[in-house]
């Protein structure tokens, strides 16, 4: 059996009409490396952005973090909507959101507007990704080893494509902004995302229908999203805010008691919006802790080496995408090296040797002194993407299987709700780190871009310390025990 032979007719619940698995998963993955792309894209056009609808410095910043906002605080919602709904249902009904919040955006006159398209292609995709993820689980069970091999290839497949959509970003955003203005970081999302939505009924399977899963739990919906975007909120302003202001420490303390209330909730609720329950996995908490820590890093990484490139090497934005391009690359090669290496190591294995990678990178990254590219950068993005694939669909897979169909929407809606936290953490901490270092070494630094570059260092090797806590966290967690093989577990004849 091979991804291209075999339809989604058989999954839980049956499909509309016979269906290649091969072309349901070009379609997830695509609206998965849209979404992804769509939280990088635009901020390359941010210049151009301010100089056309004339937006001050506070107003541009609510461009970039409306969306991610949004996306963040209601990803636990959206999840939950595909498991009351039907899954394709709700994922079409996303990604159609998705195109008119993009129409908007590309159409906008006013920075209100604007902000406002930009919070609603959020509130889009936190229904669309962990939907999506939910689905791809769906056409692929996990009951046989084999089953198991081809869900670890698909998963593969999308973590190779979703992992390289930020990065993507960057340059496909210079490129169009320079080529078509701003808007045209917004309308490229138009066709793309209204296609998918009318083709998801024709490859999709229907997972769910309406009211199958229960009530809708309206006050614990509200708790949640609630908590959640107030969360990411107090974690985007707790740089400029201050860590220790009143602002942070008031907002997170009121955000901490809505998510605690939330989680009580849960556990006497009949019919709660997250089971609590899936958390008794071992190994899904292993993988959301290090989904977390490992967005702690390469998010914020990827940010500070585009702003170096740029301001330190004098590269164009365009170029600049352009010299992160061995990072996607090196992602999307070992992405697809992975499910072979979980067929035949441990989880744990697979994870430890990612870090490891990702962690040398890293510290040889931080070594950066205003050098030439070739020298002191390309090395260690081919370490740091190498090492990032590998992780991305490890952790993946572990936090994604063994688990009842029941669960798999909640399941993902959790570990993409662990990344995004982690990447908004990450940012904030290692950009207040950046700052800080910048600050002092204007004393001592002759030009401004020995003052950037004494900033960019050290975010980049404080980075390192999440990357090796999630280290800590894989020897804890996830699992080490080797795989049977498929060929093996298959009695013959």
């Amino acid at each position: 059996m091979t991804l291209t032979d075999t339809s989604v007719d058989d999954v839980p619940d049956g499909a509309p009409r016979p269906t290649r698995r091969t072309a349901a998963l070009t379609l997830l993955v695509a609206s998965h490396f849209l979404l992804n792309l769509d939280s990088a894209i635009v901020e390359v056009a941010l210049p151009s952005i301010k100089d056309d609808l004339g937006l001050a410095l506070a107003s541009l910043s609510w461009v970039a973090n409306g969306y991610v906002l949004a996306f963040g605080g209601f990803l636990l919602l959206g999840s939950r909507l595909g498991d009351l709904f039907g899954r394709r249902s709700v994922f079409s009904a996303g990604l159609l959101f998705f195109a008119l919040a993009s129409l908007v955006g590309g159409l906008a006159s006013s920075p209100a507007v604007l902000v406002a398209a930009r919070a609603a292609q959020g509130l889009a995709a936190a229904v669309v990704s962990p939907t999506a993820l939910a689905l791809l689980l769906a056409v692929f069970p996990d009951r046989t080893p084999q089953e198991k091999n081809q869900r670890n290839r698909a998963l593969a497949t999308l973590g190779a494509v979703a992992a390289t959509g930020g990065s993507a970003g960057y340059f496909l955003g210079g490129g169009l902004t320079d080529a078509f203005g701003w808007q045209s970081t917004f309308l490229v999302n138009v066709p793309l995302a209204a296609g998918a939505a009318l083709l998801a009924p024709r490859l999709l399977p229907r997972t769910a229908g309406p009211g199958l899963r229960g009530r809708f739990d309206i006050i614990s919906a509200l708790m949640v999203s609630g908590g959640m975007t107030l969360l990411v909120y107090v974690l985007l302003g707790a740089s400029s805010a201050g860590w220790t202001s009143s602002r942070t420490l008031g907002l997170g303390v009121l955000a901490t008691a809505l998510l605690a209330t939330f989680v009580r909730r849960q556990r006497t609720s009949s019919d709660p919006l997250l089971p609590l329950g899936i958390f008794k996995h071992r190994a899904l908490r292993g993988a959301n802790v290090v989904a977390a820590l490992i967005n702690m890093a390469i998010g914020p990484v990827i940010f500070f080496l585009s702003l170096y490139i740029q301001q330190v090497l004098d590269y164009s934005a365009l170029a600049a995408g352009l010299a992160i391009l061995p990072i996607v690359v090196t992602i999307t090669v070992s992405s697809t090296m992975a499910s072979w290496l979980l067929s035949h190591f441990s989880q744990r294995a697979v994870m430890t040797g990612g870090l490891t990678m990702f962690t040398a990178g890293l510290l040889w990254m931080g070594k950066i002194s205003g050098g030439a590219y070739a020298a002191e950068l390309l090395g260690p993005e081919c370490l740091v993407g190498l090492g990032g694939g590998l992780v991305f669909v490890t952790f993946t897979v572990s936090g994604t299987s063994g688990l009842d169909e029941h669960e798999s929407g909640s399941a993902s809606g959790v570990l993409t709700t662990a990344q995004k936290l982690g990447a908004s953490t990450g940012l904030a901490a290692l950009a207040t780190l950046a700052e800080q270092r910048s600050r002092t070494a204007t004393a001592t630094a002759a030009t401004s871009a020995e003052v950037l570059t004494a900033g960019y260092q050290v975010a980049i090797l404080a980075a390192a310390i999440p990357v090796l806590a999630a280290l800590v966290a894989t020897a804890v967690w996830i699992p080490g025990k080797k795989p049977k093989s498929a060929v093996d577990a298959v009695p013959q004849p």
